[in-house]
C-alpha cells in the first residue's frame, strides 16, 4: 500500500483494509456524521483524558451545508516512513507481527520525525509538546475486539 487517493472506490477501501477493519473510507464513501465518538473513545481508551494531544484519531470538519467530514487517521502504510524516520526505531517506534505500526510512549523522545516523514496531509501523528510524546493510531491492537473507535461508531 502507498498511501495515495488513486483507483477506484472499492480499490482504495481494499487497500485500506487491515486485520479486517476499515481504517478510513474513501472520501466519497465515507458516512462520517461529525460525532467525534471516535476521537473521544479512542483518547478514553489510550491516554484516560480527552483532547487535542490525545488519542491517534482526528476529525476534519466540513461545511455544515455539506456534512462532509474527514476522519484523519493513520493508515499503516506498508513502507511505514514514520517507523523508518524514528531515531529509537524498534523501541519507540514499533512494527508488530500484523504490520500494526505503534509508539511505545515509554521510549518516545518527542523529536517529532515521525510526524514530519508521515506521507499523509495532514500528518496522522499528533505531538503531545507537553509530555514530549507522539500519538498514533494503533487499531487497539491490544483489544481483542478490534478498534473502539469502529466498535463505537454510530454509523
Amino acid at each position: 500500500m502507498k498511501c495515495e487517493k488513486d483507483g477506484s472506490v472499492k480499490e482504495r477501501v481494499q487497500k485500506i483494509m487491515k486485520n479486517d477493519h476499515i481504517i478510513q473510507y474513501p472520501d466519497e464513501y465515507s458516512h462520517c456524521i461529525g460525532c467525534a465518538s471516535c476521537e473521544l473513545f479512542c483518547s478514553l481508551i489510550h491516554d484516560g483524558v480527552t483532547g487535542p494531544c490525545h488519542g491517534g484519531i482526528k476529525l476534519g470538519f466540513g461545511k455544515l451545508s455539506t456534512l462532509k467530514h474527514t476522519v484523519y487517521v493513520c493508515e499503516h502504510c506498508e513502507d511505514h516512513p514514520c517507523y523508518e524516520a524514528c531515531p529509537k526505531k524498534d523501541k519507540a517506534m514499533c512494527v508488530d507481527e500484523n504490520g500494526t505500526v505503534y509508539i511505545n510512549e515509554e521510549e518516545c523522545i518527542g523529536c517529532g520525525k515521525c510526524a514530519k516523514f508521515c506521507k499523509l496531509t495532514p500528518s496522522r501523528i499528533t505531538m503531545d509538546k507537553k509530555n514530549r510524546k507522539a500519538h498514533k493510531c494503533d487499531l487497539c491492537r491490544t483489544r481483542q475486539e478490534g478498534p473502539l473507535c469502529i466498535q463505537r461508531c454510530p454509523v
